[in-house]
C-alpha cells in the first residue's frame, strides 16, 4: 500500500508536518516494498487552494492513504472521493507515523465526523476564516 505522509523534511526522521496543503514535503511510503520516495510539495507557495492542489498531487501519485496532523474539509472531501483514507496523528516522526499506521493505531478522519474530530480529539476549535462552517 502506498501512503502519503506530510513532512517537514526529506528523511524518515523528520516530523509529520502540521498543515496538509502547506506541507514542505510529502513522503510516499510503500508498505509492501518498504521503500520511501521524498518529494517537495509543488503547491506549498500557492496563493490559494494549496490543500486541494496538494490532494490532487497525491491522487496523481496513486496513494491509497494519507497521514497528516491537520487537513481542511476541501482536501479531505477530494481525497475521500478518490477513495483515499486520511489518518491523523499527533506530532511524531515519519517513521513513527508509518509504524503506527501499519499497527492500525492512527485515527481515520471521515467527512461526517470532521467537525467532532477537530473539536474533540485536539481539544479546541479549528481556526478558520468562516468559523460558522464547523
Amino acid at each position: 500500500m502506498l501512503i502519503a505522509i506530510t513532512s517537514e523534511g526529506l528523511d524518515p526522521g523528520s516530523f509529520v508536518a502540521e498543515k496538509f496543503g502547506r506541507t514542505p514535503f510529502i513522503i510516499f511510503y510503500d508498505t509492501d516494498k518498504n521503500t520511501l520516495e521524498s518529494l517537495r510539495n509543488p503547491y506549498i507557495n500557492s496563493f490559494g487552494g494549496a490543500g486541494v492542489q496538494t490532494a490532487q498531487f497525491i491522487i496523481g501519485k496513486n496513494a491509497e492513504a494519507v497521514i497528516t496532523i491537520d487537513i481542511g474539509l476541501g482536501p479531505l472531501r477530494l481525497l475521500n472521493s478518490a477513495e483515499i483514507e486520511v489518518y491523523a496523528c499527533r506530532k511524531m516522526s515519519i517513521k513513527e507515523a508509518a509504524n503506527e499506521f501499519v499497527e492500525k493505531k492512527l485515527w481515520i478522519i471521515k467527512q461526517e465526523s470532521f467537525k467532532n474530530f477537530v473539536r474533540n480529539e485536539w481539544g479546541g476549535k479549528r481556526r478558520n476564516r468562516n468559523r460558522n462552517s464547523l
